[in-house]
């Protein structure tokens, strides 16, 4: 078996250089030809994972990581993950361990399944792949607003602080998301592939990873978000779909006429609306 690890040595929990050569050392013991290709740039694990080819791609850092990975990846290619992330949301979603040696024995010894990718299609024409979930409006604005050293910080908590900041200081248009011929309102909306949100929150149902489907969650006026009943359950890790409003789809559509409401997926900012959304059944060979 070859595989490569790539992944950027100067951010994060990857650490340096050395910590990544140290979990090739551990592949090597029972695969050959493993070799690391760091990153230098944003959008270069794109490009490394596509001259990959065919082999094992092991994405080492956290979500926005996976994502460059992915948006790479040819179609024999699979999909390995050592989580060096803050939220680490699509290893949660797959029980993955987050000690890199641990990790890295799963890699070798875990089962391959074949999973779902979401696809967002923007005004241009050009997609992007997701692996987690796109969020319209409230949502990207609160990954906007996480600064970096804050989320290294407190982790988890750190978003939760940054959509009561968002809340209080930002204008909050309404988007308009169509679906079979029905059009639902929400500054609020997630396009989930998995069920899991910021590390270990839940957002949506278990099981989408596989679902064929994708799971929207929105919220029509984001003040019903800091009710009594909705947030302490949240924090609580009960999926948000429970208190609020949501549907399946395999396609929508989502637009907001004269303002401006970004995107982001897996935890990156990706434009603005209008923009579509489609599900990739079993476009994604990963090990977990």
């Amino acid at each position: 078996m070859e595989a490569v690890i790539i992944g950027n040595p100067n951010s994060g929990r990857a650490g340096d250089l050395e910590r990544l050569k140290r979990c090739a050392e551990i592949l090597s013991e029972r695969w050959r030809g493993i070799e690391v290709w760091p990153t230098e740039r944003p959008g270069h694990a794109t490009e490394l994972a596509a001259l990959a080819g065919d082999r094992v791609v092991i994405a080492a850092g956290g979500d926005g990581t996976i994502n460059e990975v992915i948006n790479g990846l040819s179609g024999g290619a699979t999909l390995g993950i050592l989580p060096l992330g803050t939220a680490n949301v699509l290893a949660h979603e797959l029980d993955l361990p987050l000690e890199p040696e641990k990790a890295c024995q799963r890699i070798l010894e875990g089962r391959r399944i074949r999973a779902d990718l979401g696809v967002a299609t923007n005004r241009e024409g050009a997609e992007r792949r997701f692996a987690c979930m796109a969020g319209i409006g409230f949502d990207a604005k609160v990954v906007q607003a996480v600064k970096p050293h804050i989320k290294g910080l407190l982790r988890e908590l750190a978003f939760v602080l940054a959509a009561v900041e968002v809340y209080a200081r930002e204008d909050l248009p309404t988007a308009f998301l169509t679906q079979a011929g029905k059009t639902y309102e929400a500054q609020l909306a997630v396009v989930a592939n998995s069920h899991r949100y910021g590390g270990s929150f839940r957002m949506a149902s278990e099981g989408l990873f596989t679902s064929r489907e994708l799971e929207v969650v929105f919220i029509e006026r984001v003040s019903s978000l800091f009710r009594p009943d909705v947030i302490p359950r949240f924090l609580a890790r009960e999926p948000l779909a429970h208190t609020t409003k949501s549907f399946r789809a395999t396609e929508l559509h989502a637009s907001a006429p004269g303002a401006e409401v970004p995107v982001q997926l897996d935890g990156e900012i990706w434009g603005r609306l209008p923009m579509s959304f489609r599900v990739e059944p079993e476009a994604l060979e990963v090990i977990c």
